[in-house]
Order: C-alpha cells, then structure tokens, then sequence
C-alpha cells in the first residue's frame, strides 16, 4: 500500500514545482521531501518527476498517479459528504424519537 504522506507530498511537491516550497509548506525539510519522493519513486518502480536544477516535471507515470491522487481524494469526498447525511439523518430520528417520547 502506497504511504499516505509520501502521495500528500507528491502532490504538493506538483502544486508548488518547488523542493523547498513543498518542504515549507508541509513543514518538513528539504531532505526529508526528497526521501519522500525517492520512495515513492522506488515503490511504483519508475521515475514519477524529471528534476531540473530547482524545479520539476512529471512524467507520464507522474501524471498517471497524480490523476488516480485527485481520484482518491475525489472519492474521499464523496464519502465524508455521505457520512455527514447518514449521521444527520441519525440525529434527526433521535430529535424525532425524543419529540414523539
């Protein structure tokens, strides 16, 4: 399974195109960003960034994963948004129940 953090910084690390910026906005250090990355890296088993002095790119096996990362959070989302009306519609029958009492 795939490190939570390690897709959280990929992420960030797109958004900002910036090692230390991803690193300060994170608050983590530049090291522990790129350790992130080279996991990551090493866990798909294919370069997820072409890095160019201070900033980076992806590759298409980046953009690949960052898709399916909108996806999951997408996902994630939804959920929450169906949780928060399954326990509304729970306090609404306790609020009716109580009424009724």
């Amino acid at each position: 399974m795939l490190n939570t953090q390690h897709l959280i910084t990929f992420k960030a690390l797109v958004d900002t195109g910036s090692f230390t910026k991803t690193a300060k906005l994170l608050g983590l250090t530049q090291p522990a960003v790129s350790q992130h990355i080279q996991k990551l890296e090493r866990e798909m088993g294919e370069a997820l960034l072409i890095r160019h002095g201070r900033t980076t790119n992806m590759t298409p096996a980046g953009e690949v994963l960052l898709q399916h990362i909108y996806d999951l959070e997408a996902c994630y989302a939804n959920f929450m948004a169906s949780w928060k009306s399954h326990l509304d519609r729970q306090l609404d029958d306790v609020v009716t129940v109580t009424k009724s009492a």
